[in-house]
C-alpha cells in the first residue's frame, strides 16, 4: 500500500492513535465501572457515569473543527493529550464519585479533540484508491486497543491500572510528537466547514451517520457493561477482562476484510454482513451465556461487527468528501457514534437491573434489526428514485 504520507509518519499516526485507544476506550470505561462498583453503585447508575464521557464528546464535538482551523492538529493533539493526563491523575488523586465525574468531562474532551485529529490525519495519509483498506487497518488497530485494554484489569489493582494508562498516554504522546510532526504540518490548513454545508454533509452521509450511532451504542455498552454482565454466571473480573478482550480482538482481526469488501464491492454488503454478525452472536450468547467458549467466540465476532460500522462510516464519508470537508465529516460521525456511547451504557445499564442478563443481548439484537431494516427503506427509495429518474 502507498500513501501520502512517509511510512514513520503514518505508523507514529496509527501507533498513537492505537495508545491513546487502549486507555481511552479500552480501559477508562471499565475503570471508572469498577470503582463505581467499590460504592455498591446500581448498574443504572455506572451506566449514567459511563455516558457521561460521551456526552461531553457530544457537546465539544461541533468546537472541534473550529479548533483544528484555528491552532492545527500538532496543538490540538497536545491539548487532547493534557486533559486525558488530568482525567488519570485525578483518579489517582481519589476515586469518589465527585472526582470521577470530573475525571470523565476531562476524558471526553480528551477523547474527541483526539479523536478528530486522528481520523482527519489518516484520510489525508490514504490514497483515495486504498482508502478503504487504510481506514480499515486504522479501525483495526482501534479494535486492537479495545482489546488490549481489559487486559490490564488481569492481575491488576484498579490503582495500577490507573498509573499504567498514565504511562502509556506518555508514551503515545511522545512517540507522536517525534515522528509525526511533519504529517501534522502538512494537514495543518484545514478549514472549518460552514453550518450550512455541514447540514448537506448530514444528507449526503446519513447511512453511515446512522450506522456510526449503532456502532457507538453497541460498543461502549460492551466495553463497559460486559463484566458486570457476566458477574451473573459467576465469572470473575479476570474472566469477564478476556471476555472483553476478546471482543476488541475482533475489531481488532475483520477491520480489514471489511475495509477491502468496502473498496471491492460495496458498503451496503458490509454493513449487511455487520448486522448479520451482531445478530447471531448476540442470540449464540443469549442461549449458551454460561459457556466461556461460545460466549469467546460470540464476542469476537460481536466486536468485529460492532467496530466494522464504525469503520465502514469513517470510509464512506472520507471517499465521498473533499480534503476540506473531512473534518466536519469525521465530527458527524464522532457525533452520531458518540449518541450512540451515550445511549446504550444507560439503556443496556436499565436492562442489567430490569431484566438481569437476558435484557442486554435482546438489546443489541433488536438494534441489529432497526438498523437493518433503516438501510434497507434507504436503499430502496434510491433505488426508486433512480429508476423514475431514468424513465
Amino acid at each position: 500500500m502507498q500513501a501520502r504520507g512517509t511510512k514513520p509518519q503514518t505508523i507514529a499516526l496509527f501507533s498513537g492513535s492505537l495508545l491513546f485507544q487502549i486507555i481511552q476506550v479500552g480501559t477508562y470505561p471499565i475503570l471508572i465501572s469498577q470503582f463505581l462498583s467499590r460504592s455498591s453503585v446500581s448498574n443504572f447508575a455506572i451506566g449514567l457515569f459511563v455516558s457521561v464521557a460521551w456526552i461531553v464528546v457530544f457537546a465539544a464535538g461541533p468546537f472541534v473543527p473550529r479548533l483544528l482551523a484555528s491552532v492545527g492538529t500538532g496543538r490540538a493533539n497536545t491539548i487532547a493529550f493534557g486533559f486525558t493526563l488530568i482525567s488519570l491523575v485525578l483518579l489517582v488523586l481519589s476515586s469518589t464519585p465527585v472526582v470521577i465525574l470530573v475525571s470523565s468531562v476531562a476524558m471526553g474532551l480528551g477523547l474527541i479533540i483526539r479523536w478528530i485529529v486522528c481520523d482527519t490525519l489518516v484520510v489525508h495519509v490514504s490514497e483515495p484508491g486504498i482508502r478503504g483498506r487504510m481506514i480499515g487497518l486504522h479501525e483495526a488497530l482501534m479494535g486492537l486497543g479495545i482489546g488490549l485494554g481489559p487486559l490490564l484489569f488481569v492481575g491488576s489493582q484498579l490503582e495500577t491500572v490507573t498509573w499504567i494508562c498514565i504511562g502509556i498516554a506518555i508514551t503515545g504522546q511522545l512517540a507522536f510528537l517525534n515522528t509525526a510532526s511533519g504529517l501534522v504540518r502538512e494537514a495543518a490548513g484545514t478549514d472549518a466547514q460552514p453550518q450550512a454545508q455541514q447540514r448537506f454533509l448530514i444528507q449526503v452521509i446519513l447511512t453511515a451517520l446512522v450506522a456510526a450511532f449503532f456502532a457507538g451504542f453497541i460498543e461502549n455498552s460492551a466495553i463497559a457493561l460486559l463484566p458486570l454482565y457476566f458477574e451473573n454466571v459467576q465469572f470473575s473480573l479476570n474472566t469477564s477482562a478476556v471476555l472483553v478482550s476478546s471482543f476488541g480482538f475482533g475489531g481488532t482481526l475483520l477491520q480489514p476484510g471489511l475495509g477491502y469488501i468496502a473498496d471491492r464491492w460495496s458498503y451496503y454488503l458490509a454493513q449487511m454482513i455487520c448486522i448479520a454478525s451482531i445478530v447471531l452472536s448476540c442470540v449464540a450468547i443469549f442461549l449458551f451465556t454460561d459457556m466461556m467458549l461460545v460466549s469467546l467466540i460470540g464476542l469476537f465476532f460481536l466486536g468485529g461487527a460492532a467496530g466494522g460500522l464504525n469503520t465502514l462510516a469513517v470510509i464512506e464519508a472520507g471517499r465521498s468528501q473533499s480534503a476540506r470537508q473531512i473534518p466536519a465529516a469525521m465530527t458527524a460521525i464522532a457525533m452520531l457514534y458518540t449518541l450512540g456511547g451515550i445511549a446504550g451504557p444507560v439503556a443496556s445499564g436499565a436492562t442489567l437491573d430490569l431484566f438481569q442478563n437476558q435484557g442486554m443481548m435482546l438489546l443489541f439484537i433488536a438494534s441489529g434489526v432497526v438498523l437493518a431494516v433503516f438501510l434497507f427503506l434507504y436503499r430502496y427509495r434510491i433505488f426508486l428514485r433512480r429508476g423514475r429518474g431514468s424513465r
